[in-house]
């Protein structure tokens, strides 16, 4: 599964917690993107293999947010 998204504008995007065992993030996904993010839903209390890439299509090169 492949879609879009980017790190809210929230001081809160990413947690480091204090106790040392890891992190949470945050992302937002917009409406255009959601039929492709949907299947997450289904993948819930599952270890995920996750890959992150900045976008290069041009369009979400040199800009930091996605339209939502």
């Amino acid at each position: 599964m492949t879609f879009l998204a980017a790190f809210p504008s929230i001081q809160s995007a990413i947690k480091i917690t204090g106790a040392g065992d890891g992190m949470r993030i945050q992302l937002d996904v917009p409406e255009s993107q959601m039929g492709n993010a949907i299947e997450l839903l289904a993948w819930r209390q599952r270890v995920l293999k996750v890959t992150v890439e900045v976008e290069q299509d041009g369009q979400h090169e040199t800009n930091r947010e996605i339209h939502i």
